[in-house]
């Protein structure tokens, strides 16, 4: 158990998202219904938001590589509709139920499993997320890329989840698909971490960027094993 402790404590190295821990996620199972769709829900939608009501249970691996060499790996097994969740890491497993009263090792798990959740879904969060300003400009120049595309900021407010008031600048394409971000600890003017979003796969409806790199590609955040499970 010390081993799984170890490795849901390195998520320092990458951002976190926005979640009570003993928050139920069922909650959010929705999609937009408004005629005239805001960025957010194109985003959303252009990620496949529309068929997540269908999915049972989702597993997936995070990996995060420094230098070529894969340093943190911890695998996903998640039923959205009942929030139970499974983290298998250095071959110890934890398991618990996200709309329970949770012990201290749990909400360490529960904080990986936020975080992992936010890079594999980010399009969902701008549209599911409470206590959040999101605000937005056209024809911006992105770091990584140094490509013009729009830029979608989100900003979480100072009173919610594990690490409130982060910001989120994620810059995105005209067919509304995620090109790079920046990550922002605090809503601080300087960067805390930036990484583009690559290749890009579609399991079951859901598109998911399986690949992000830093600017100097020294660090590496992967998604492998990714399967999803249909209501019948």
């Amino acid at each position: 158990m010390k081993n799984i402790f170890l490795i849901v404590c390195g998520i320092v190295i990458t951002s976190s998202c926005k979640n009570e821990p003993s928050t139920s996620m069922s909650k959010e199972i929705r999609t937009p219904k408004t005629t005239t769709l805001t960025s957010a829900e194109r985003l959303a939608n252009t990620a496949g938001i529309k068929n997540w009501n269908e999915i049972e249970q989702i597993k997936f691996s995070f990996n995060v590589g420094k230098t070529g060499k894969t340093v943190l790996t911890r695998n996903w097994t998640w039923n959205p509709k009942t929030n139970d969740v499974q983290l298998i890491a250095l071959e110890d497993t934890i398991k618990y139920n996200r709309n329970s009263k949770l012990d201290s090792l749990q909400i360490s798990s529960d904080r990986a499993f936020i975080n992992d959740v936010y890079w594999l879904i980010p399009e969902f969060k701008l549209v599911w997320d409470q206590g959040t300003t999101l605000t937005e400009k056209k024809s911006q120049i992105a770091p990584i890329s140094k490509d013009t595309l729009d830029l979608i900021t989100i900003v979480y407010d100072n009173e919610r989840g594990y690490t409130p008031g982060d910001a989120y600048d994620i810059y995105y394409d005209a067919n509304h698909k995620f090109k790079e971000w920046v990550y922002r600890r605090g809503n601080d003017s300087s960067p805390s971490m930036m990484t583009s979003f690559e290749k890009f796969t579609t399991i079951e409806g859901i598109t998911f960027a399986t690949d992000h790199r830093s600017p100097d590609g020294a660090t590496s955040i992967n998604f492998t094993g990714i399967e999803i499970t249909k209501t019948n």
